[in-house]
């Protein structure tokens, strides 16, 4: 069973440095292309003014191992070590998330299917001291 991997990075990129992020995510996706790294879909959040600094990087991966080996491909190139480097230049912060893909169109990841099948029954820890609120000492109504 293979589990989609969706690799975003959001970044603040002040106005001054506009023409420096163009540039190196025109080279980050050169970089990218060579080593078959998926091109990211890049996005402009909508913050209610149009002068948002905000930059979303999104790449999508069909698996876990997809995911790592291309990542460690990136790690170990020299160009894009450098590319790496000069970014961190350009932004006043950023975020990296790694998050599973839960689409519909792809099968049910098979633990979770077992758990539905199965008779689970979830079991819980109780606290014996536990009082409802109207019985606790600093209830106020």
């Amino acid at each position: 069973m293979k589990i989609g991997v969706l690799f975003r990075q959001i970044q603040e990129v002040p106005p001054e440095n506009r023409e420096l992020q163009k540039e190196l995510e025109h080279r980050s996706d050169l970089a990218a292309l060579r080593l078959g790294i998926p091109l990211p879909v890049r996005l402009t959040p909508f913050t209610g003014s149009l002068k948002s600094t905000v930059r979303v990087h999104e790449r999508e991966y069909d698996s876990i191992a997809e995911f790592t080996s291309l990542h460690e491909k990136w790690l170990r190139d020299e160009e894009c070590q450098r590319i790496a480097r000069e970014w961190e230049l350009v932004y006043r912060w950023q975020k990296q998330e790694i998050l599973y893909i839960d689409d519909p169109s792809r099968p049910v990841i098979p633990w979770l299917q077992m758990a539905a099948v199965q008779d689970y029954q979830p079991k819980y820890t109780v606290n014996p001291n536990y009082k409802m609120p109207e019985k606790q000492e600093n209830y106020t109504g």
